[in-house]
């Protein structure tokens, strides 16, 4: 059994992971952190001054202990709000605001308040765990549940697991980010949502994906899944359109199926899809028909060649190759071109 009594210390804990500019950590690494105390606002008196010189260990993380310097006892906590300033190495870092940790501190002056009795020692209580039991003297206990994985879960689903990855409705996540749910249908089944809020003539969301390009350089190849809103600009009729932008040789669609294909469907009235073209398995493209009988196959419509000086191009027997085209009466007119 473990027995924890319940009095403040006279210092409070600070824990930050450390990194240099390009974003990598400072493992490993001795540093300078100036700490200071600021009374009333970010921009008030500066009231309390603290050094260290620390270790950052493995993962960049310093802890420090605030309060072992000269004064600090003699801060006001009641004459707040407080706030706390970090300089690394002689740069300054920024401040954020002290919300509770070192009021505990001000509690202390309870101890010599007279509280109705003459026995100082009624004042503590004793928070004692045995096991998955949580108890606190002359007042209530709490059971913790068996912990049979090292997940860590929230009031989300979120689960955590060291070895691989973040998952949610993944026990064991074999991806860095895993995501498993039972759905049925309708606005549900959509596991990822990405939304900007941007109103400016550049709003749009997307996903990036990126592989090097140049090792040595550290530059990559960067392709887009894209969204833009009507508000879109930088791009010439590219507004409300999804698309993807892709780097490098190009984009590939594949069917990895024995008998699959590729489909294009347009929307029309009342959210009702058609589908406008089919790349079969076997490489034939239907416009209009779902089973194309050739190369190319259109089902329900013309095909429409606006300059005069193009048409169907046929090869002979004899390995020539010939353009046929109308003249003005409508008759076919063959000429010879030479392919490539």
């Amino acid at each position: 059994m473990l027995n924890l009594f319940a009095q403040a210390p006279d210092y409070f804990n600070y824990q930050a992971v450390l990194r240099n500019t390009d974003g990598t950590l400072m493992a490993n690494e001795v540093v300078s952190i100036q700490v200071e105390i600021i009374q009333g606002s970010i921009d008030g008196n500066s009231i309390y001054l603290e050094n260290h010189s620390v270790l950052t260990n493995e993962r960049g993380m310093v802890v420090l202990k605030i309060g072992d310097g000269t004064f600090f006892n003699e801060i006001d906590w009641e004459m707040g709000p407080y706030f706390l300033g970090i300089s690394l190495n002689g740069v300054y870092i920024g401040t954020s605001q002290l919300l509770s940790v070192p009021y505990a501190l001000y509690a202390k002056r309870a101890g010599s308040v007279y509280d109705g009795d003459s026995d100082p020692t009624n004042e503590f209580q004793t928070l004692s765990i045995d096991g998955n039991n949580l108890e606190i003297s002359d007042g209530n206990s709490v059971i913790f549940p068996d912990v049979i994985t090292p997940w860590l879960t929230n009031i989300y689903g979120i689960h955590y697991y060291h070895n691989a990855g973040i998952g949610t409705g993944a026990k064991l996540p074999e991806y860095p980010l895993d995501i498993i749910k039972n759905i049925s249908g309708g606005k549900e089944h959509v596991l990822i949502r990405l939304r900007n809020l941007d109103e400016s003539q550049r709003s749009a969301v997307s996903i990036a994906l990126e592989v090097y390009k140049d090792i040595i350089a550290k530059t990559f190849y960067r392709s887009e899944f894209i969204q833009t809103s009507l508000e879109y600009t930088e791009i010439p009729d590219f507004d409300g359109m999804c698309a993807l932008l892709a780097e490098g040789r190009g984009v590939s669609l594949v069917s990895k199926s024995d008998f699959g294909s590729v489909r294009f469907y347009t929307n029309t009235v009342q959210d009702t899809i058609v589908e406008r073209v089919r790349i079969d398995h076997l490489g034939n493209m239907g416009i209009g028909t779902v089973t194309p009988k050739a190369k190319l196959h259109v089902g329900d419509g013309d095909i429409f060649i606006e300059d005069v000086s193009r048409g169907i191009i046929m090869q002979s027997p004899n390995g020539k190759f010939w353009r046929y085209t109308p003249d003005n009466d409508g008759e076919l007119v063959q000429t010879e071109v030479f392919m490539k």
